[in-house]
């Protein structure tokens, strides 16, 4: 735009000798535009000139020349809101406000299932139109618009079913409102193992967001994803049958890390009730494991600490061993069912026990404990 000053055009209805007029009234933010008018009084080939208020006084925008019969046109692209108006040697127009629609495109992303990571992401354009408002499920909240005009915002997934998000783009000056209502579908499907495809890709990410000891995410339900549905289901006290239903994915939705029974320090903590183990960092959850302790209860409750590591297997069947009492250990073993089962030692999973091994020291602290 050339910074050139000129005086402000008359009001509204006070000019003689030209009109003035836009079309479309509103446009799209890059939309072509056309201001035209008629000079009369005038002679064919007259120079007209538009000129624009943005906000830094008036300014020339372009020119052009009248017509045999004194008309005269602008196409241009509207990127700029403000006042407009047409002037010639003589005459000057009324002034045409221009307001701006905005762009504004989205798009729904990501694994459409309960607790999965789904998001709306798209642009406003331009980036400074105005702000954006995300209204779901009773809640509103902000949402970011980056320098080039992309946000991201991610939706509820609480629950299976369908859902409904509804994005407001409330205006600055210049630009009109805009709302965007976008529809999704979060699916509940059985599974069981064997089962593969994105919901078990989905099911793994969504375990392992809530720290629960998995096999790099693969999209097959193999033995390690039926053991963490299982960790996930004692956790939850729902019924241990390490498949997943609509009931285990709506919990899924809204589940979070489980809290520590000590909330500080390192330590291992074994949940006798509910046969799960977790790891604990700086008294955070860092992983949970599906166990079975004791089939008579014999498993000692209390405070104890690892006082011999033995690696590999043992001739009693015991895989990487954890000793925190006399002959009680914790360790890998082939069978480890939904209950207690064993002779009085936390059993863990054959491929999760070097891991555990490999992680803990002699002297650590595991808490036995009932719940």
């Amino acid at each position: 735009m050339l910074a050139l000053f000129l005086a402000g055009p008359s009001t509204a209805g006070a000019a003689t000798g030209i009109t003035f007029g836009v079309q479309p009234a509103t446009p799209t933010y890059g939309q072509t535009v056309t201001f035209s008018g008629v000079v009369s009084g005038g002679s064919p080939g007259d120079q007209v000139d538009l000129i624009a208020n943005t906000g830094s006084g008036w300014n020339l925008v372009t020119s052009t020349t009248t017509a045999a019969n004194g008309s005269y046109s602008f196409p241009v692209a509207a990127t700029t809101p403000g006042s407009y108006a047409a002037q010639t040697q003589g005459p000057t127009s009324g002034a045409v406000v221009l307001v701006l629609r905005p762009r504004l495109t989205s798009r729904v992303t990501g694994l459409r299932y309960p607790g999965s990571k789904v998001l709306l992401k798209g642009r406003l354009t331009p980036a400074t139109a105005g702000t954006l408002t995300l209204h779901q499920g009773g809640h509103s909240r902000n949402v970011t618009v980056h320098a080039n005009g992309t946000y991201s915002a991610r939706l509820l997934t609480r629950s299976g079913g369908r859902h409904r998000a509804r994005l407001v783009l409330s205006p600055g000056n210049g630009f009109v409102a805009r709302e965007v209502i976008r529809r999704y579908r979060l699916a509940t499907p059985s599974l069981s193992i064997g089962s593969s495809g994105k919901s078990v890709l989905a099911l793994e990410r969504r375990l392992k967001g809530l720290h629960y000891g998995l096999r790099p995410s693969n999209g097959f339900y193999g033995v390690d994803t039926y053991e963490a549905v299982l960790a996930f289901q004692k956790v939850y006290r729902m019924g241990r049958t390490g498949r997943v239903s609509s009931k285990v994915w709506n919990r899924l939705g809204v589940a979070k890390v489980p809290k520590a029974r000590r909330p500080h320090g390192d330590h291992i903590e074994v949940d006798k009730t509910r046969q799960v183990l977790f790891e604990v960092r700086s008294g955070v959850v860092v992983r949970v494991i599906h166990v079975s302790t004791g089939a008579t209860g014999n498993t000692p409750v209390g405070n104890w600490h690892v006082y011999w590591k033995l690696p590999g297997l043992n001739s009693h069947g015991m895989y990487y061993s954890l000793f925190w009492l006399r002959g009680f250990a914790i360790h890998g073993y082939a069978s480890v069912p939904a209950w207690p089962a064993s002779h009085g030692c936390v059993r863990i999973p054959m491929w999760q026990a070097p891991g555990l091994f490999s992680r803990w020291s002699v002297g650590a602290t595991v808490f036995v404990y009932y719940s």
